[in-house]
């Protein structure tokens, strides 16, 4: 028997993994990213690749310029 885990967003309550089973929080990438948008511009920097973007453990990139996902 595998212990599958339904992980929902601790901010919006939607969905964040599509698995089925126990529930547990994380975060999904909108909410990531709108938490990114609120950080300051000069932070981001710090933390950025070459590139000018930041990348969330899911894969998912900002442009910390435009504040669009890339």
């Amino acid at each position: 028997m595998s212990a599958e885990m339904n992980i929902v967003c601790a901010w919006c309550a939607g969905p964040a993994a599509c698995v089925e089973g126990a529930v547990s929080h994380g975060i999904c990438v909108e909410c990531a990213l709108a938490m990114l948008r609120k950080l300051p511009k000069a932070y981001l920097a710090s933390i950025a690749e070459p590139d000018g973007t930041v990348t969330l453990f899911s894969g998912h990139r900002l442009d910390i310029e435009t504040g669009r996902r890339r």
